[in-house]
């Protein structure tokens, strides 16, 4: 968890320059396990639990 929280930092802090309005953070999650995580890179990959795809997350939404 510290290893995203320190990824988003780094990425919040290289773009600071370009950035307009507000940052949100975007979510992903696995729709087997119901997990959620903050998008810290690129790639969504692979749920550590049961190896599903992570999909985004809407802004308001919750697995179901």
């Amino acid at each position: 968890m510290f290893e995203q929280a320190v990824q988003v930092s780094e990425a919040h802090r290289q773009g600071a320059g370009q950035m307009q309005g507000t940052l949100r953070m975007a979510m992903k999650g696995c729709p087997e396990c119901r997990t959620m995580q903050m998008i810290a890179s690129p790639e969504l990959g692979t749920c550590a639990d049961c190896g599903s795809r992570l999909q985004v997350l809407e802004s308001d939404a919750r697995l179901a």
